[in-house]
């Protein structure tokens, strides 16, 4: 009888760690709930857009046009898309199940980190249980961490965290199967290793390319953990498997990132305002703040607008950017040296910091991306709370009743700091997902924690202009165009209160047309303000007849308006202009000139031919089909535009518009033709059915 409940109480002991799991998942559920609320935001709408490109996606084409239609980066990020599709297959549509999925993507992590680090704990010689306590703690924390609210509840954000989700997986196969190599199972261990890793790069790489990083990160884990513990019977065969899994693809990531090394001291931007070698000196002050704001559960919430990070321009301006450098070089130091250590605490720690360095390679070097965001560190921070966990969890857990694993005396303060940790995560997650879930409130918190972020200041205007207050949103966007007179996003929010008010005042018109003169119109997100300012002011009287002209004549003065597909857009953005004056000649000869660039995306030619043919002109839009020929014959390569145009070719998408196009367009002219007969007086026609549009990536016109 004894015997049996011994049994008994030792299969509740050895349960409690996935109870303790299941509990913390529920938690991280319940405290997310209230942000399943909020809107979707900014890049949300330009790549989720295309899901009514083609109407409802009821059908196998629609669905893998949808998935390639990415331009986010190099790889378009199809898996990304093709998850989108669990939560609506049209356009518009709620946010509210789209962040659902996201933050159950976000327990997924979660519980694969769970995994990964009781396969590492028990390397680093940790007894089974004590192993999966670590593994719950350390996951817990990093899971509750309030510095992931703003990736998780950022529907677009999926990206990034389905990345970690793969990656995470494949490393946990990988030391699983370095566990089976060491044990004397070669087979095993090696095809585990393979497919784990080989397949875990791959689909985190398809959901965002620093996925790429995933064969670099494991090599940290083997440099600091595996290789000084598992030996396998030969190591020859070991080191073989080593340079094609994990030394090859790291080489294909240093290649990549040495193709931009010039940038350094060329003063390279990329339509940015720093250059190459100021990014890179800013981010060495970056990373400590990224530092800080996991471990510490700060008021603040963050958010998306970090517009006002001041830029490093020398080693000593600011003045932090020598001893951040300093302090980081002293961090990677000591912390590749505590790998040697006897202490398998001081391993976890060397470990955890040199994974959050090498996942950092890619989006927090001289790439010239944007200086801050927080999901950059949703993968490089996932051992970060290892080393904490590994010290609170004690090396037995003694007892004839079960016992949580906080117990030992001379761990007890370490114990209690990680259950306070873990309750004060779990508390400011609620409340950030909260104003997550209040879009007004959270530009309320937005703009006053980041005054000083032009950005921040812009989007609580958009609130108090929807609200219907015009008053406070001007007095808003003046007092920030006082501390940031040339800056595109403030003058273009400006603009739209002038607009709504009728009266603009004195300067402004002046300031719109020198910033539109002098802005980066080589970046995609400034080439789409510029458009949207233009195609704002539509039926705006506020700055007098003729401003939207004079406006994109004062963009293509820009030197960047040399580029083909900038001067295309606002090539196209007159003969737009010169068609609602009634003058189709002067737009037919600029459609002309747009379409005759270099790099004409597939359908940008039927869109042309569409608004003539929608402004009464049939005759000329056919005329312009016939004078520009299709670049469908010309497409080739393995970007994923290139892919999408030739899936959109093969199933005869744009073939069919354009045959359908035209038959609308003779059906007019016939028409036409026959209404100017005797006693009919040039009657109005229907105008012709645009082919299907969709919602274009900044920088380029896409059907």
């Amino acid at each position: 009888m004894n015997g049996a409940s011994d049994r008994s109480r030792q299969r509740l002991r050895a349960g409690l760690p996935g109870l303790a799991l299941l509990a913390l998942l529920l938690l991280a559920w319940l405290v997310y709930w209230p942000g399943r609320r909020g809107s979707f935001l900014f890049d949300d709408y330009s790549n989720l857009a295309p899901l009514g490109d083609y109407g409802p996606i009821h059908q196998l084409w629609k669905a893998v046009a949808f998935i390639t239609s990415g331009f986010a980066g190099p790889t378009g990020r199809p898996l990304a898309l093709a998850s989108f599709l669990l939560d609506a297959r049209n356009w518009p549509a709620s946010a509210e199940p789209f962040k659902l999925t996201n933050v159950a993507v976000h327990l997924l992590c979660g519980l694969v980190l769970a995994g990964l680090l009781r396969a590492l704990s028990r390397v680093l010689g940790a007894a089974p249980r004590r192993a999966a306590w670590v593994g719950v703690l350390g996951a817990g924390l990093w899971l509750l961490d309030p510095f992931w609210v703003s990736t998780t509840l950022y529907v677009v954000q999926r990206m990034a965290m389905l990345a970690a989700l793969f990656g995470l997986a494949g490393l946990w196969g990988y030391v699983r199967g370095r566990e089976l190599l060491a044990r004397g199972r070669p087979r095993a261990g090696y095809l585990l290793m393979s497919i784990s890793l080989g397949l875990g790069t791959l689909l985190a790489t398809l959901s965002k390319e620093n996925g790429a990083l995933v064969p670099l990160l494991a090599w940290v884990l083997e440099a600091c953990v595996l290789q000084p513990r598992l030996e396998p019977p030969r190591r020859a065969g070991l080191r073989a498997w080593k340079a094609l899994f994990l030394g090859l693809p790291t080489l294909v990531v240093a290649g990549y990132l040495l193709r931009w090394v010039p940038g350094l001291w060329s003063g390279f931007t990329g339509g940015r305002g720093f250059s190459s070698w100021q990014r890179l000196l800013s981010e060495t002050r970056i990373l400590w703040t990224y530092l800080g704001d996991i471990w510490l559960p700060r008021a603040h919430d963050g958010g998306l607008f970090h517009d006002d990070v001041v830029v490093s321009t020398g080693w000593l301006h600011p003045w932090t950017t020598l001893p951040a450098a300093a302090g980081l070089l002293l961090l990677g130091l000591l912390g590749w040296r505590a790998r040697r250590a006897g202490q398998p605490a001081w391993v976890a720690a060397s470990a955890a910091l040199m994974f959050f360095f090498a996942g950092h390679v890619l989006e927090s070097t001289w790439l010239q991306l944007e200086l801050v965001f927080e999901h950059r560190n949703y993968l490089p921070a996932a051992l970060m709370f290892w080393p904490l966990a590994w010290l609170a969890v004690p090396e037995s857990l003694p007892g004839p009743a079960p016992r949580p694993p906080l117990c030992r005396p001379s761990r007890r303060w370490v114990g209690a700091g990680a259950l306070a940790l873990l309750a004060l995560f779990a508390l400011q997650t609620a409340r950030r997902a909260a104003e997550w879930g209040a879009p007004f409130q959270q530009a309320l918190v937005w703009a006053r924690e980041h005054p000083d972020s032009p950005r921040a200041q812009a989007y609580l205007a958009n609130f108090w202009r929807q609200a219907g207050n015009d008053t406070q949103a001007q007095s808003l966007l003046d007092a920030a165009l006082r501390l940031h007179p040339h800056d595109l996003v403030l003058l273009i929010n400006r603009a739209g209160v002038a607009c709504d008010q009728g009266q603009a005042p004195a300067g402004l018109r002046e300031s719109l047309l020198a910033a539109a003169a002098h802005a980066q119109l080589g970046n995609n997100v400034v080439q789409y303000q510029v458009g949207r300012l233009i195609s704002g002011l539509s039926d705006c009287s506020a700055f007098g007849p003729g401003f939207r002209a004079d406006l994109v004549a004062a963009a293509l003065r820009s030197p960047q308006a040399e580029q083909p597909a900038v001067r295309r857009e606002l090539l196209r953005s007159q003969a737009r202009l010169a068609l609602a004056r009634g003058d189709a000649q002067t737009a037919y000869a600029l459609d002309l000139q747009a379409l005759r660039l270099p790099g004409l995306p597939p359908g940008a030619r039927l869109v042309a031919a569409a608004e003539l043919g929608a402004a009464g002109h049939p005759a000329m839009a056919l005329r312009l089909l016939d004078a520009v020929a299709s670049p469908l014959g010309h497409v080739g390569g393995w970007s994923m535009g290139s892919l999408h145009a030739l899936w959109l070719r093969h199933v005869g998408f744009y073939r069919d518009s354009e045959l359908h196009m035209r038959r609308v367009l003779r059906r007019q002219i016939a028409a036409r033709a026959q209404a100017a007969g005797p006693g009919v007086a040039g009657r109005r026609t229907l105008a012709p059915s645009a082919p299907p549009s969709r919602a274009a990536a900044p920088g380029g016109t896409r059907p």
